[in-house]
């Protein structure tokens, strides 16, 4: 599947910590705004949940936690609108946006938001796997979505 043609409106946007809307955004929050914007998801904001994108072990237990509400991907079923988990320092923590064609919509400390190809060595050795929001897994009253950056 191709890069989506929408993905182009996500490009160049800055980074900011705790960021979710597009004067800045971490990368939760990108993900979490082109879930609202492309696919009517509206995933909780988490911001409160951490001080740091650099605080791993609190995003890491979050992570943990947030992922059992998703449904697992193997890969090479990833599609658009599929998030894509990634180790930093070995924990996974990052978040992307899956695009299509093994290519990912993320921002990071640093950079503005960009696509880049997850099957590249410097990402391909980080991913963790792979997930579909699945609101069936979701609990009553429970939070929803991933929680990451």
């Amino acid at each position: 599947m191709p890069v989506p043609i929408w993905a182009g409106h996500y490009i160049g946007l800055p980074f900011r910590e705790h960021g979710r809307d597009r004067a800045g955004l971490d990368c939760w929050g990108l993900v979490r705004l082109v879930m609202a914007e492309q696919f009517g998801l509206a995933l909780p904001s988490f911001a409160q949940n951490y001080k740091s994108t650099m605080d791993l072990k609190p995003i890491g237990r979050l992570v943990a936690a947030e992922t059992q509400k998703w449904s697992q991907l193997s890969s090479g079923e990833e599609d658009a609108g599929d998030v894509v988990i990634l180790r930093v320092r070995g924990v996974p923590l990052h978040v992307g946006l899956v695009l299509g064609d093994r290519h990912m919509l993320h921002i990071e400390r640093g950079i503005n938001s960009a696509i880049e190809s997850y099957a590249r060595p410097h990402w391909a050795e980080r991913v963790f796997g792979f997930y579909r929001y699945n609101p069936f897994l979701q609990e009553e009253g429970a939070s929803y979505g991933l929680t990451f950056e």
